[in-house]
């Protein structure tokens, strides 16, 4: 039997060739970008609160695993730490109470026509969590971190009445006989504010600025220091570091939370839910089939090659020996290692 998740057919859906890369022959990059590593950290900060770890705890953890990693970088410490801070502020005293956490589930893959199982594929994947509310309902719980707009009006929200990925969890929530009444949709997006530069000052609390052709200082007719740079000048300065980066980051957080995040119930109707399980089928018919003629065609463009790990090897028409990886790459043994690690990497949507 071979596995369909929601991940591996999000990934044919981009680009078959890619899916190829990664499932068949299962190559992956050693390094995680960094929206990934961001949304992957944030993702674990979530389950290790929806646990009921304090939130000091849980943004010491996730410092931790940023510190033993290779790519460790510290203002991405300080978005993660300070985004789950935020995060539990905000929600601190919500209602949801969880009934399971990061579990992985698996289910028949069925014939949309005949009614039964395929012999070939199984649907498997793991959900952030199930809870129920204050009513007593039960939901779906989905954690997203993004790049995008989350105002009510925005396209992100309008997007997801059509998403496959909740439907598919609403679907094996209800085939293992969970109750569930649709999804909250718990999405936290990533700042726009970067490290700024900040002015160095002298003895006398001026800034300094130089003269790019004479490198000397550049002083007003009245004698004092010039404050601003113009055409030629640079401006003595320094990077905002990791400290003062996360403060002002928190006051921003603090003075426009809605902008960092949103939660909303996602309904799913019966029609919904036929229309993903006639989807998975469709994806799995399409796979035998590039399977069994050895054909995987490619998605080229720039919305897929600008942002796709394979692009260097796919775009040369380069052969992969899977017994010596092109440097920077790895085969990795399980093609879905999001079912099995602690953390999952399905950062952005």
């Amino acid at each position: 039997m071979q596995t369909l998740t929601y991940s591996s057919m999000a990934c044919a859906r981009r680009c078959l060739r890619q899916y190829y890369y990664s499932h068949e022959l299962r190559l992956r990059a050693t390094r995680n970008a960094a929206a990934l590593r961001i949304g992957s950290a944030i993702h674990d900060g979530l389950a290790l609160l929806a646990e009921g770890v304090v939130p000091s705890a849980a943004i010491n953890a996730m410092i931790l695993g940023y510190d033993e990693s290779p790519d460790s970088d510290p203002y991405e410490q300080v978005i993660v730490a300070t985004l789950i801070a935020g995060y539990a502020w905000r929600y601190g005293n919500d209602d949801l109470e969880y009934v399971e956490i990061e579990e992985p589930w698996a289910m028949p893959l069925v014939n949309p026509d005949t009614g039964r199982a395929s012999r070939t594929w199984g649907l498997a994947g793991k959900r952030d969590g199930i809870a129920t509310n204050g009513a007593g309902r039960t939901f779906v719980v989905e954690h997203k971190t993004c790049s995008e707009d989350l105002g009510p009006d925005s396209d992100y929200w309008l997007r997801l009445r059509n998403d496959q990925q909740i439907s598919l969890y609403v679907l094996a929530a209800l085939h293992q006989g969970l109750a569930v009444e649709g999804v909250i949709y718990d999405v936290i997006r990533k700042p726009t504010i970067r490290p700024r530069q900040i002015p160095l000052l002298d003895d006398d609390g001026f800034k300094v600025v130089f003269d790019d052709d004479t490198a000397e200082r550049i002083l007003l007719k009245s004698g004092k220091p010039r404050q601003s740079a113009g055409e030629g000048m640079t401006l003595q300065a320094r990077v905002e570091t990791p400290e003062e980066y996360g403060a002002r980051l928190l006051a921003d957080i603090e003075e426009r939370p809605d902008f960092y995040y949103a939660r909303r119930e996602v309904p799913r109707l019966d029609d919904d839910l036929e229309t993903c399980a006639l989807e998975c089928w469709q994806q799995a018919k399409m796979l035998t089939d590039c399977q069994r003629h050895g054909r995987w065609f490619r998605s080229v463009g720039r919305n897929t090659c600008s942002f796709c790990d394979y692009a260097t090897i796919c775009l040369q028409s380069l052969t992969v020996d899977p017994d010596s990886p092109p440097a920077g790459f790895e085969i990795i043994d399980d093609p879905h290692p999001e079912l099995s690690q602690e953390d999952n990497a399905d950062a952005e949507s």
